[in-house]
């Protein structure tokens, strides 16, 4: 029969770990220089920098920077490649070939010398003072209509001549729009660029490498692990990333898993790897074993050398061939090193290195690690070995978190002799793979479990461990009820496991089905109530309670049943396979507007009491990258918070596997008023969730979109988000959808469906009797009401919601009272509400609300004065130029003729404009563009959106 004590451990909702490519970790100044650079450019004042550093240190990443930063300029890149070096002018013809069509603007002798330098006419080899006068004439012209950013990586493998035309340019546009980067290596010599501003990138500092390292891993890391990769990579940010780059959480949770070779050719044939391959057999060996070693522990790497018979003369020309350094740490000379060692071994010589490794920890707190390097040495099955595992599992995640304890547990199947005992761990293993979120490997742990000897306990387990499998593959109707159909199994065998099992299916079926008239929804809340014992004070129990009786009955029903669940899981003392539910109790108070409750269930320190781990994010959806510690910070105006609390990368697969936006930071988008991402992102996201069946993720894009088109004062469209987002029915979410549907159902006259959403949203909020649900709702009846009621129940929102956290919904009390004063004329009492508005929205960065209370404050004749937007969203002096052209009435062929530039690239800036200003087309210019000239010259605008439609 199945350990159940054990298995219980391995049932908890999993998580995925997330990967990410981090930002510029340590390089403020450096960051603000390009700024500086960027802005002095655009005022006529060219520019030019030599980015200097080695290998892998961020160079091209700071160009990257740069092309971001360049909004409105133009931008031009090249790089510089080793086998086009020998070729004359192949680097300028990179650089010029998107501005081709400006040829003929150029005198004929210099537009014949450019076109035969970069290839596009016969003839002889052209002067090369012509050739560069040409490309001067070229860049600058072009930097005339719209400034020009040219950034050139890897230079020092340009052509010489190109090098020469370059410079040549650079030191003569001194009062042109144009600024030119070069990135280069420190190592090599490029005499062409003397003379020009230098800035040199040095390694980053430990603190900004260790944050480098923690964003790209996709796991916790072991302490001694993490010291040893920080002092290989020695601050270089491509050394950091590649030490993580491919590796799985288990690989790097305590080094405990073996090294995957690279295919890149360039380890493979790296200086150090061959000065390796031409030690002798004992020093070969000796650098194999430390590099089996994945903590750098020299009294381990001393034991060992003395276990393999191997002297001091072995060490000591390791050191001289710079291959290792013995310090406090034993660390490979090149960060590439020891993958490539471990990879070019043979099977012998690694089981070799691994038991001398094992025979050298002998005592105190690594013996975890001693099973595992023992369970490494040996070809075959030991039973004894595979028992040594099992029990350092617990160790092992104490050290690198839930996925070295599922390493220790695969391994320890996987070198089983017993059929039965190698079925029972497998089946354990498969567990903790699950919880680590490695479900390829759970899949195969789940086959060997089967092939064990005959057992209805083990395969009822293996069923459950399946279905749990297939809801996070894919959350269409099936997965729930595979989920409850392997529940019932359990009953016969484990009435605890098989509670657990029946709430997972109700947060299965809750989150993957559209509302509770969905089919499967009721059977599963049926069935899951059935297996909680009455009266019972069980976590799981009293939680199983509140969300079947939240679906069968009403929220009205399960308001005293939620409380009692949400008092038990705020305990301190709550057991470990209880907080592993946290992540739903926290959904259930936040669907209860429990703002304590649910801040109390997703809190930083609870997390780390969770897990221990690393693995996993609170307040997530098993196998979900949505947090809800993401989306209260939201609510509370922690936009920051909120983004730092999002699962790393922001991204996560749907169906077809496509990497696509997290949908908290969809959300959170929204808030912030940026309708280009979220009209690029909103549609595919919303495909790709109705194809995999994540309701979830369907329902947070929907209210995504609803906040986003009621922020700017479309109506219509936030009522079609809306619409379906509130029939989704979904915890938490349905009821944030209801605020939106109603006041976008009333600003379009349909004030019988917004009564309706109001009746629904006034039975959550009478049953939750929170200051936050009342609150909301006295906004949506003041939506609803006439004079003097409305006014009554927008102070009282306003005075409900000022004791709560949730600035968000207090701000938009705000700006509704404020709006409904000024349609009854009452502006000077309507300035007070909107002021108070507009600074919370502007002060959280909620720049669509922002907007439409700067519009609704200059209706009430108040003098604003002007914000400035974030830098990323202020006009450019090109946009700005086309913005007041389109303001006077232009089109698109006149301004292009008058500015020299296409009728299309014009179309294409006025979407930038209108985008900034929170606009949507050239007919709202004149409510936003001042009439000064001093606006376009200061490159400022307004802030306003014309919200007055449903006055």
């Amino acid at each position: 029969m199945v350990d159940v004590t054990t298995f219980l451990r391995d049932t908890e909702p999993p998580s995925e770990p997330q990967f990410d490519v981090p930002r510029l970790y340590g390089r403020a100044v450096e960051c603000a220089r390009m700024d500086q650079l960027l802005q002095d450019a655009s005022t006529g004042r060219a520019a030019a920098l030599r980015v200097l550093g080695e290998r892998g240190i961020g160079k091209s990443s700071l160009l990257d920077h740069v092309a971001r930063r360049a909004d409105g300029y133009r931008v031009l890149r090249a790089r510089g490649v080793a086998d086009e070096r020998d070729l004359p002018y192949a680097g300028l013809q990179l650089l010029c070939a998107p501005l081709l069509e400006e040829l003929e603007r150029l005198e004929p002798a210099q537009q014949a010398a450019l076109s035969t330098a970069i290839g596009l006419s016969g003839g002889e080899p052209p002067d090369r003072l012509l050739v560069s006068v040409a490309a001067l004439n070229l860049l600058t012209g072009a930097a005339e209509h719209q400034p020009v950013c040219c950034l050139v990586d890897d230079a020092h493998w340009l052509d010489t001549a190109s090098l020469l035309v370059l410079a040549f340019v650079v030191r003569r546009a001194e009062r042109s729009p144009l600024l030119v980067v070069f990135g280069e290596c420190e190592r090599q010599d490029v005499p062409e660029l003397d003379g020009l501003p230098e800035m040199r990138l040095e390694a980053l500092p430990w603190s900004d490498a260790h944050s480098v390292l923690l964003a790209g891993a996709p796991g916790k890391i072991d302490a001694a692990v993490t010291e040893r990769i920080l002092l290989e990579a020695r601050g270089n940010p491509r050394a950091l990333l590649e030490a993580v780059d491919g590796t799985t959480a288990a690989e790097l949770a305590g080094g405990y898993a073996i090294p995957a070779p690279r295919p890149d050719s360039r380890h493979r044939d790296h200086d150090c790897v061959r000065r390796a391959r031409r030690l002798p057999a004992d020093a070969r060996q000796l650098l194999l074993t430390v590099a089996a070693e994945p903590t750098g522990d020299p009294a381990v790497a001393s034991r060992a050398a003395a276990w393999l018979g191997v002297d001091a003369h072995a060490a000591e020309l390791l050191e001289a061939e710079s291959l290792l350094t013995f310090g406090p740490r034993v660390v490979f000379g090149c960060a590439t090193l020891r993958a490539a060692v471990y990879a070019g071994a043979t099977p012998p010589e690694i089981r070799l290195a691994h038991r001398a490794v094992a025979e050298a920890i002998i005592s105190g707190p690594d013996l975890d690690r001693r099973a595992w390097h023992l369970a490494l040495s040996t070809g075959g099955l030991d039973d004894r070995i595979a028992a040594d595992l099992e029990r350092s599992a617990a160790a092992a995640q104490a050290r690198g978190g839930i996925a070295a304890r599922a390493a220790f547990l695969e391994r320890a199947a996987l070198v089983t002799a017993d059929p039965a005992a190698r079925a029972r761990r497998a089946l354990t293993a498969a567990g903790a793979q699950h919880a680590a979120g490695s479900l390829d490997a759970a899949q195969h742990l789940l086959s060997i479990a089967a092939s064990g000897p005959p057992d209805p306990a083990r395969e009822a387990y293996i069923g459950f461990q399946r279905a749990r499998i297939e809801f996070a593959t894919r959350r269409d109707d099936a997965a729930p009820q595979l989920l409850l159909a392997a529940a019932r199994r359990l009953r016969a065998y484990s009435p605890g496991l098989a509670r657990r099992a029946h709430l997972e299916a109700l947060a299965a079926v809750m989150l993957s089905c559209r509302g509770p008239a969905a089919p499967g929804v009721r059977d599963v809340a049926r069935a899951a109530r059935a297996t909680t014992a009455e009266g019972s004070a069980d976590p799981i129990d009293l939680l199983i309670s509140a969300l079947a009786a939240r679906v069968l009955d009403g929220p009205g029903a399960a308001a005293d049943a939620l409380r009692r669940a949400l008092t038990t899981f705020g305990a301190d003392s709550l057991d470990s396979s209880a907080r592993g539910w946290s992540w739903l109790a926290g959904w259930a108070a936040a669907d209860g507007w429990n703002e304590d409750a649910w801040a109390a269930l997703t809190a930083p320190d609870r997390h780390e009491r969770r897990n221990g781990n690393g693995a996993g994010h609170e307040g997530s959806p098993p196998g979900h990258p949505l947090t809800g510690a993401a989306l209260l910070d939201v609510f509370r105006g922690r936009f920051q918070a909120a983004q730092d609390a999002i699962p790393r990368g922001g991204a996560h697969a749907l169906g077809t596997g496509s990497a696509l936006p997290n949908p908290a930071s969809l959300l959170l988008t929204a808030w912030q008023g940026n309708q280009d991402v979220l009209r690029s992102e909103l549609p595919a996201v919303c495909k790709q969730a109705r194809q995999r069946g994540d309701s979830l993720t369907l329902t947070v894009a929907q209210l995504a979109e609803a906040v986003l088109h009621n922020g700017a004062g479309h109506y219509e469209q936030a009522l079609a988000a809306a619409r379906e987002a509130v029939e989704a029915d979904q915890l938490a979410l349905s009821g944030w959808a209801c605020i939106e549907f109603i006041e976008a159902a009333t600003r379009c006259g349909q004030r019988d469906d917004a009564a309706a959403a109001l009746a629904r949203l006034g039975d959550h909020a009478d049953a939750a009797a929170t200051q936050w649900a009342l609150g909301v709702r006295a906004t949506a009846q003041a939506l609803l009401s006439d004079v003097p009621v409305a006014e009554q129940l927008y102070q009282e929102a306003i005075d409900r919601l000022s004791k709560t956290g949730i600035r968000l919904h207090l701000a938009r009390a705000q700006l509704l009272y404020g709006e409904w004063l000024r349609r009854q004329n009452r502006r000077v009492d309507a300035r007070v509400s909107l002021r108070a508005a507009h600074q919370t929205f502007a002060a959280i960065g909620a720049e669509g609300f922002a907007v439409r209370a700067h519009a609704e404050l200059l209706a009430t004749g108040e003098r604003v004065g002007r914000r400035s937007l974030e830098p990323g969203r202020q006009l450019t002096t090109q946009e700005s130029r086309i913005g007041y052209l389109a303001r006077d009435g232009l089109s698109n062929s006149e301004i292009g003729a008058r500015l020299f530039l296409s009728p299309r690239t014009v179309e294409y800036h006025l979407h930038k404009v209108f985008a900034k200003l929170g606009i949507t087309s050239r007919t709202e210019l004149h409510l936003v563009l001042q009439t000064t000239t001093t606006a376009m010259a200061n490159n400022a605008s307004a802030i306003s959106t014309p919200t007055a439609a449903w006055a």
